[in-house]
């Protein structure tokens, strides 16, 4: 994103602009977003635009009713340091993490007091590990509410010339993280780099079946099986199971949903982590009738 260096955001913005030129030559009405969204779509089928440019304008339109709890990074899934730490430990949790940026915490994940930036821990380089001070190094976090919105929240980054955030909720809690990186992908799609490990949340199987991961949004969850959920509640894939059961369910157990059935793989008593999903026959007219 650095438009100085190299340019990419300058062209990026350029191609952008030429697709929504593609879209819109000759046309002059005013109109609503859903007229918009079927533009976008007969565009696509008409190969004025390609499915990548397509898919990027309708995140475009879905970004400013997206909110942080969707696309944070979990608190279980944080990767976090003690406020008393050595450097070693520090530099053990950036390396096997691949995170430039480590939250720091006090007692336990609810209490954040500080932010560890890989870059920051360079000054050490070399030097006796009883002379580091993590006080001294960590940066001040920046907290938002789980439930803000995150046009906002990019806006709020840039402003401020910081890069994550911290996710509250409304007891005041560590809900989750989220990253400029994770805005920006909610856009442009997946941004994949040397330290990225490549993970399929969702995973087709020989036998029909889908093996998925707990984290994986449920609105792709929706669009895969071509569902409804009804999702006021809960963002994940594991929140919709929890849902379903109205507990913690035992590995193993399987629950039905309509025409889907489910099978917990790997879980334990605080969190599902693997479930296969199998769409099973429609009943058949005289099974419904008894």
């Amino acid at each position: 994103m650095d438009e100085d260096s190299t340019g990419g955001k300058r062209n990026g913005e350029a191609s952008l602009i030429d697709v929504i030129k593609r879209i819109f030559w000759g046309r002059r009405r005013a109109m609503t977003e859903e007229d918009l969204q079927e533009m976008i779509d007969e565009s696509e089928e008409e190969g004025i635009i390609n499915e990548d440019e397509g898919d990027m304008i309708h995140s475009i339109f879905e970004f400013g009713d997206t909110i942080v709890r969707e696309i944070m990074v979990p608190r279980t899934d944080m990767v976090c340091c003690r406020i008393d730490a050595s450097l070693s430990e520090i530099l053990d949790a950036i390396i096997d993490s691949g995170h430039s940026r480590i939250p720091v915490f006090e007692g336990s994940a609810d209490r954040i007091v500080g932010i560890i930036y890989a870059k920051d821990l360079l000054r050490y380089w070399g030097s006796k590990p009883e002379g580091f001070d993590i006080a001294k190094v960590m940066r001040t976090p920046f907290f938002v509410p789980e439930t803000k919105n995150v046009q906002e929240l990019l806006q709020e980054l840039r402003t401020k010339r910081v890069h994550i955030a911290i996710a509250v909720d409304e007891y005041g809690g560590t809900s989750g993280l989220i990253t400029l990186e994770d805005l920006v992908e909610e856009i442009v799609g997946d941004i994949q780099d040397e330290y990225d490990l490549e993970e399929d949340w969702l995973i087709e199987q020989e036998d029909g079946s889908v093996l998925i991961d707990s984290r994986l949004n449920i609105e792709e969850f929706e669009e895969y099986f071509n569902v409804e959920v009804e999702k006021e509640r809960f963002d994940t894939v594991g929140g919709y199971v929890f849902n379903l059961t109205g507990r913690v369910p035992k590995e193993g157990e399987e629950i039905r949903d309509g025409n889907l059935q489910l099978t917990l793989l790997d879980c334990d008593d605080h969190k599902i982590r693997k479930v296969r999903v199998k769409r099973l026959e429609e009943p058949s007219v005289a099974e419904q009738g008894g």
